[in-house]
C-alpha cells in the first residue's frame, strides 16, 4: 500500500531539492498530513505562505490520491482520497492478515535479548515482572518485525544470595524436600538472622569458597537448591504466558575458568589492580560513568568471583553468539552498573548489547524488597486479579471457564504495566487494570468480542473494489487502521510499548463509538452493510496484531 507520507516528501523533495518535514496536522485542522514551509528554499522567497504557495503551483496533484491540498498559513495541508485509501487499505489488510502492520525491518535476521533473570531465591513479586513483561513485549515486538528471536535466561546459581539461602535451607530444613512455596520465607528468615549473627556469614562465605575451588558435594547441593527455584519460578511465568530459548548458569563460567581467563586478560593490559583487602579490581579511568571511583571490583579477599566478573563473562558469550543484534533489559538502578560493564568489554575488545531499561513498580505508592519480605507475590497478585475479574463477569452473567480468566488475568497486568512509559514508575491499580470502560486490555478484549458478535451473525459478498462508506467516523476508521504501520514503526524505534497501547486504546474507542452510533447488521443498503463488515474484519485483525505483540490473549466472547 502507498506511503502517503513519503510521497509527499519525495513531490515535493524534488522540488525544494532538499529535506521535507511532513507530519500529522493539530486536530483542528482538517487534513491528514501537513509540510511546514518555514525553512523550505525556493525561488529565494522569504515569507513562509508566499513559499507554501509557490510549492503548492508546482505540484502536479493526482485526485485519486488527495482529494483536497491547500494552503493554510506556512502550511501546504493534504487530505488523502478516503475512497481510494479505503479500497488499497482493505486489500492489504485482507492479504497480510497476521503480519498487517510489519515493516519487515529484521528480515529473517538473528537477535538476541535477555531479560529477567531474577535470582532463583524467592518466587517472583509484581515488581520483578516489569522486566519480564518489557522483555516479552520487545520480543513479540521484534518478531512482528520479522526477526528470528532467541530469549535468554541467565541463572545466578552461584552467588552470596543463593549461598545464604543454602544456609537456611540446611539449617530449618530439607534440601531433599523442600518445595518451592518454602524458599521465600527460609531466605526471609536467614536473611533476618545473618543481621544479629555473625556466624551465618561466615558459613555463607564458607560455602561460596568450597562450590568455586571444586567441592563436588556443594555443587551439587547449590545445583539442585537453584533447579527448584528455577523451574518454580518459570511455572508462574507461564502463567502470563512469558517464555524462554535459552537457560545459562553463572557457575558455567567459574567452572570452565573463563571467570579466570578474563583476570588474565585485564591483568596483560595493566587493567587489573588488587586493593589493601586483596580483592581484584579493573580501573576504568578515563570511561565516562557517573561514579565516585573508577574502580568496578571483580572478586573477594578470597579471589572467589563476585557477580561483575561473572557478568562479564556471561555478556562476552552472549555477544560470541549475536554481535549485530543483542539487547538486555535492566532497571534503570543498574544503568551505571551496565555502563562499567560495557567499559570492561571496550577494554578486552567486545561489543555491548544495547541497554534497555525502566523504572519500578509501586503498588499502593510502596516499593517492593525481596530480602525484607515487604512484597507482592506475582502468583498471588495474578489470583487477585482472576478474581476481581470473575466477580466482574459474573455481574455480567459470563460463564468463561476459570483458564480463561487467569489469561484475563494475565493481560490485565501486561496492559497496565505497558500502559506507560518505561522510564516512568507504575503504580499499580488494580480497580484500573480490570475496567471494562477504562484504558485496559479488558476494554480491548471486550470490543474484539463484540466485533466478534457481529461476524458470527453475518457474513459480507463484496467486491473490494465497490466498497462505499458515508459515515465520518468511518473515514476517522479508515485513517487510524492506516496508521497502525507507522504505530509499529515509531514503537520500534523507541522501544515504548505505551505507543501501541494507546493506538489500541483510541482505535477500541472509535469502534465503540462505531458500533454504539452505526448500523451494520439492521443496515437495509445491502453495499452499506457489506462494507462495514469488511470495516470491521479489519478491525479485528489490526486488534488481533496488536494485542499479540503485548502478549495479550483476547477471548471471542466475554
Amino acid at each position: 500500500m502507498l506511503n502517503y507520507k513519503d510521497l509527499v516528501k519525495k513531490m515535493i523533495g524534488e522540488i525544494v531539492e532538499e529535506e521535507v518535514i511532513v507530519s500529522n496536522p493539530p486536530s483542528n485542522i482538517k487534513a491528514d498530513l501537513s509540510v511546514p514551509c518555514f525553512t523550505l528554499n525556493i525561488d529565494d522567497i522569504k515569507n513562509p505562505n508566499e513559499k507554501a504557495n509557490a510549492i503548492l503551483s508546482k505540484l502536479e496533484i493526482d485526485n485519486d490520491l488527495f482529494s483536497k491540498v491547500e494552503v493554510l498559513g506556512p502550511y501546504i495541508n493534504f487530505t488523502i482520497n478516503k475512497d481510494t485509501l479505503a479500497i488499497d487499505l482493505v486489500k492489504e489488510i485482507n492479504e497480510k492478515k497476521e503480519t498487517y502492520g510489519s515493516n519487515n525491518i529484521g528480515n529473517g535476521e538473528d537477535m538476541l535479548i535477555e531479560h529477567t533473570s531474577i535470582n532463583p531465591n524467592a518466587s517472583p513479586h509484581i515488581g520483578r515482572s516489569r522486566n519480564s513483561i518489557i522483555g516479552s513485549f520487545l520480543t513479540n515486538l521484534f518478531e512482528f518485525e520479522g526477526y528470528n528471536v532467541e530469549k535468554h535466561y541467565f541463572i545466578n546459581d552461584i552467588g552470596k544470595q543463593i549461598s545464604m539461602l543454602l544456609v537456611g535451607v540446611l539449617k530449618y530444613g530439607d534440601i531433599k524436600k523442600i518445595s518451592f512455596d518454602d524458599i521465600l520465607d527460609l531466605y526471609v528468615r536467614i536473611n533476618e538472622e545473618s543481621k544479629n549473627d555473625p556466624e551465618v556469614e561466615k558459613e555463607v562465605f564458607y560455602y561460596l569458597n568450597e562450590l568455586e575451588n571444586g567441592n563436588e558435594e556443594v555443587r551439587e547441593k547449590f545445583r539442585d537448591l537453584t533447579d527448584i527455584c528455577a523451574k518454580g519460578q518459570q511455572k508462574i511465568f507461564k502463567k502470563m504466558g512469558i517464555s524462554w530459548d535459552v537457560f545459562t548458569r553463572e557457575s558455567d563460567f567459574v567452572f570452565s575458568n573463563k571467570t579466570s581467563e578474563i583476570l588474565d586478560k585485564l591483568d596483560k593490559v595493566g587493567k587489573l589492580k588488587s586493593d589493601s583487602n586483596g580483592r581484584l579490581y579493573v580501573d576504568l579511568t578515563g570511561y565516562d560513568i557517573p561514579t565516585k571511583s573508577p574502580v568496578l571490583v571483580l572478586t573477594r579477599e578470597d579471589k572467589t568471583s563476585l557477580y561483575p566478573l561473572r557478568d562479564i563473562a556471561y555478556t562476552i558469550y552472549k555477544i560470541e553468539k549475536n554481535s549485530d543484534n543483542n539487547f538486555i533489559v535492566l532497571g534503570e538502578d543498574q544503568e551505571v552498573y551496565m555502563k562499567q560493564i560495557s567499559a570492561v568489554l571496550d577494554i578486552l575488545g567486545y561489543k555491548s548489547p544495547q541497554l534497555v531499561s525502566y523504572s519500578f513498580v509501586l503498588l499502593n505508592g510502596n516499593k517492593m524488597a525481596t530480602r525484607e519480605g515487604k512484597v507482592v507475590l506475582l502468583e498471588d497478585f495474578i489470583d487477585e486479579t482472576k478474581n476481581k475479574l470473575t466477580s466482574k463477569l459474573n455481574e455480567r452473567n459470563s460463564n468463561l471457564e476459570s483458564e480463561k480468566i487467569e489469561s484475563l488475568a494475565a493481560s490485565c497486568i501486561k496492559y497496565n504495566m505497558l500502559n506507560i512509559n518505561r522510564k516512568r514508575i507504575v503504580n499499580f491499580n488494580l480497580e484500573d487494570a480490570t475496567n471494562f470502560q477504562g484504558d485496559s486490555a479488558i476494554y480491548l478484549i471486550y470490543n474484539y468480542a463484540r466485533i466478534n458478535s457481529i461476524l458470527d451473525k453475518c457474513d459480507s459478498s463484496i467486491d473490494i473494489n465497490d466498497l462505499k462508506f458515508n459515515e465520518e467516523i468511518e473515514e476517522e476508521l479508515i485513517k487510524k487502521l492506516y496508521d497502525f504501520k507507522e504505530t509499529i514503526d515509531l514503537s520500534f524505534n523507541t522501544k515504548e510499548s505505551v505507543v501501541i497501547t494507546n493506538y489500541l486504546h483510541e482505535l477500541s474507542m472509535l469502534f465503540s463509538k462505531y458500533y454504539e452510533n452505526v448500523s451494520i447488521l439492521k443496515e437495509e443498503n445491502e453495499i452499506l452493510k457489506n462494507s462495514r463488515i469488511e470495516l470491521i474484519k479489519c478491525i479485528k485483525t489490526v486488534l488481533e496484531n496488536g494485542m499479540r505483540i503485548l502478549g495479550i490473549v483476547p477471548v471471542k466472547k466475554l
